[in-house]
């Protein structure tokens, strides 16, 4: 190749990294956004057993954050008693390792219930706070289940309609 003509294409080479970045990379953690919908029967007997519209593909180790909960409907609960002042989630496939001096509360996420109003309503139990629930390996989940009950581990005191709702949205985050 001529002089000149490797000149030229030296300038333009460089006229083309003027517009690169410089070298500052960020490398975006991959997330998932997970919402579980449990309405009606299955919150009256405190069982979560819901099918994915699209099966969750976990293809690297991942946190799982608990995003946030939320019920509706929920008129005349929960009763007036200590054993209604949480919510114990348990989901089986997170795999979710908790210590506890109580065997009912034992490997299961605790919910602060602050629905303190009458008649019923939507309450967010709790919003964006990102808490760590768990880690897991690398799956491919269809189906979620597990269970919610009360401190004593009844069902019935704080979910008793069909219409009642229970939205609980977990963020997956990859690790690098």
């Amino acid at each position: 190749m001529e002089w000149g003509k490797q000149l030229q294409q030296d300038r333009d080479n460089a006229k083309l990294a003027f517009y690169q970045n410089p070298g500052y990379q960020n490398e975006r953690r991959e997330r998932k956004s997970f919402i579980i919908k449990c309405t009606g029967s299955n919150l009256v007997n405190g069982i979560i057993d819901v099918d994915l519209h699209e099966p969750l593909i976990i293809d690297r180790l991942s946190d799982i954050l608990l995003e946030n909960v939320t019920t509706f409907n929920t008129s005349s609960k929960p009763a007036n008693t200590a054993a209604c002042s949480a919510y114990l989630i348990k989901i089986n496939e997170f795999n979710h390792q908790g210590n506890s001096t109580e065997t009912n509360s034992f490997n299961k996420l605790i919910i602060p219930n602050e629905y303190t109003g009458v008649g019923g309503g939507r309450k967010i139990h709790k919003g964006k706070k990102l808490n760590f629930v768990s880690t897991i390996n690398p799956s491919k989940l269809t189906k979620i289940t597990g269970t919610i009950t009360d401190l004593d581990n009844e069902t019935d005191t704080m979910f008793d309609s069909a219409s009642d709702l229970l939205l609980i949205e977990f963020l997956i985050v990859a690790r690098d």
